[in-house]
C-alpha cells in the first residue's frame, strides 16, 4: 500500500512535455523552412529498420505495480521477426519557435516518439517519419488568439510523401498498423480518407489507432469501419480520454458537423468497460536500478460514454488506498481546461493496444 502511494506521488514529477500549452507568442511564428522532404533519405526517418538514434531502442522495461503495492518485472521484448509494420505519426511536440518545425528532432519530439511508439516494436517493424509539424508555439497562438485555424497542409504533404515512399520501397505486401495521436491522428485521418479507404491499400491495413483527434466521427470513412472485435481487421479505433469525474466542456469527442463522434475502447473492443494497462514514466525518486517505466495494473478502467456533448473514453479510478492520489496525478496531466487527459491518450491504454495488435495481426495473417 505504501509503495503504491509513493509510486503515484512520484508520477507527479513525471509529467510529459506535452502536459501544458505554452503561453502564446507575441507575434505569429515564422513559417520556417518547409521544403518537400525526400523520404528515400534514411536521415528523414526518426525510426525505421536500420535507422535509430536511440529514440526507439532506448530501455522500455517497466515494473508492474498492483493496487496492493506488489511489484513484478515487466520487461519490454522486441519482436525478432515481426510479421507486420507500424507507421506512426507523433503529436504536436516541437519546441521550435516557427509555425512549422524543422527536421531536427528536439527532445520533446523524441520523448513523444519513445513514449508512444517505441513499445510497438513488441509487435511490428516501426516506421516514424520526421515531418514539418505544426509546432507548440503555433498551437499556442491559434489556441489563445483570434487567428487562423491550424494549417495541417504542410505536415500532411510530408506524411503523405513518407507513406508513399514506405509503400514503394518497404511494404512488399506486409500488413501495417497506423498509429497517430493528436496532430498525428488528424493527419492520418486525412491519409486514410484519401489514400486507403476503399482503395487497394486498404487490404494492407491491419488497423488504425487514432487517439485525441477533435474531429473524427462515425462518417469520416466509408469502407474503414470502427473495430468491434479482436479479430476484426482493416478497421479504426479512436478515443479521447477524460476522467469520469469531469463534467465540464470538452475540446475532444464532439464534431462540428454534427455527425456522431467515434469512440472505440482499446481495452474493451466489443464495448463496455475494460481494465487499462497503463505505462507511465517512473518517479524521480525511484531506485536507480528500477526500470524507466511503471505499469499500473488494476487501478484504472474505462468505457466509451456518449452524452449531449459527444462521446469520449471515460476513465474511472478504481477504489483503493491510492485512489485519491491517483486522481490528483491524472488531473495534473490535463494541459488546459476541457482537454481532459489528452497527453495520456496512448499511455493510458498502451498495454491494451499491444495486446489488441497481436490478435489483429493473427487475424490479418490468417485471412491473407
Amino acid at each position: 500500500m505504501v509503495r503504491t502511494i509513493l509510486v503515484l506521488a512520484g508520477l507527479l514529477a513525471a509529467t510529459p512535455a506535452l502536459a501544458q500549452i505554452p503561453p502564446a507568442p507575441a507575434t505569429m511564428p515564422e513559417h520556417g523552412d518547409t521544403k518537400p522532404v525526400d523520404y528515400a533519405n534514411p536521415g528523414n526517418w526518426a525510426c525505421r529498420p536500420g535507422v535509430d538514434d536511440g529514440t526507439c531502442s532506448a530501455n522500455l522495461d517497466a515494473v508492474k505495480v498492483a493496487t496492493d503495492g506488489t511489484r513484478t518485472p515487466a520487461p519490454h521484448i522486441v519482436a525478432k521477426e515481426p510479421p507486420i509494420d507500424c507507421f506512426y505519426v507523433y503529436p504536436t511536440a516541437s519546441q521550435d519557435k516557427t509555425m512549422f518545425s524543422d527536421l531536427a528532432l528536439d527532445e520533446a519530439e523524441k520523448r513523444s516518439i519513445h513514449g508512444q511508439a517505441a513499445r510497438l516494436t513488441a509487435r511490428c517493424r516501426l516506421f516514424v517519419p520526421i515531418y514539418h509539424q505544426f509546432t507548440m508555439a503555433a498551437l499556442a497562438w491559434t489556441t489563445h488568439q483570434t487567428g487562423p485555424a491550424p494549417d495541417f497542409g504542410v505536415p500532411y504533404r510530408d506524411v503523405l510523401a513518407a507513406w508513399k515512399s514506405y509503400l514503394a520501397h518497404d511494404n512488399h505486401g506486409r500488413g501495417v498498423v497506423l498509429v497517430g495521436h493528436s496532430q498525428g491522428a488528424i493527419i492520418l485521418k486525412q491519409l486514410i480518407a484519401e489514400q486507403i479507404d476503399g482503395k487497394p491499400a486498404q487490404k494492407l491495413l491491419v488497423a488504425a489507432y487514432l487517439a485525441g483527434n477533435p474531429d473524427l466521427n462515425a462518417k469520416s470513412f466509408h469502407d474503414v469501419k470502427p473495430c468491434a472485435a479482436p479479430d476484426q481487421t482493416g478497421c479504426v479505433i479512436a478515443w479521447s480520454s477524460y476522467l469520469d469525474s469531469y463534467d465540464g466542456p470538452r475540446v475532444f469527442g464532439a464534431t462540428p458537423s454534427g455527425a456522431p463522434p467515434l469512440c472505440v475502447n482499446p481495452a474493451a473492443i466489443g464495448g463496455g468497460r475494460g481494465a487499462l494497462e497503463t505505462y507511465l514514466t517512473k518517479p524521480s525518486f525511484a531506485p536507480s536500478n528500477d526500470p524507466p517505466y511503471v505499469e499500473l495494473a488494476g487501478q484504472l478502467t474505462a468505457q466509451c460514454v456518449a452524452d449531449a456533448q459527444g462521446a469520449v473514453l471515460r476513465v474511472h479510478i478504481e477504489p483503493g488506498p491510492a485512489a485519491g492520489l491517483l486522481g490528483v496525478v491524472m488531473q495534473r496531466y490535463s494541459p488546459a481546461p476541457g482537454w481532459g487527459e489528452h497527453p495520456l491518450d496512448i499511455s493510458l491504454v498502451q498495454g491494451n493496444m499491444i495486446n489488441l495488435i497481436a490478435s489483429q495481426t493473427g487475424a490479418w495473417l490468417a485471412r491473407k
